[in-house]
């Protein structure tokens, strides 16, 4: 049980903290660089999901930073697994 229940625990724990990170960086991004006046917002973000500004760039940073966390954690688990 421990084989399967380990690795499932760093990998929602890493997607936890990445998404959140990811989330707050990239809304940040949106807001201070996206749909300001005077600017046009050709960004990936604005392009991918259809929406403007820190919408679109907050769901784009919590996707790619839950994927990222997803890898970390289960990296994490395998060099903890490894050492022991």
């Amino acid at each position: 049980m421990k084989k399967f229940i380990y690795p499932f625990l760093f990998a929602i724990v890493g997607a936890l903290i990445f998404a959140s990170i990811g989330f707050f960086r990239f809304v940040s991004f949106g807001a201070n660089d996206c749909d300001m006046p005077g600017k046009s917002c050709n960004c990936f973000c604005c392009n991918s999901f259809g929406l403007r500004g820190y919408e679109a760039c907050g769901n784009y940073g919590l996707l790619l930073g839950a994927g990222a966390g997803i890898l970390f954690g289960l990296i994490i688990y395998l060099i903890v697994k490894h050492k022991n």
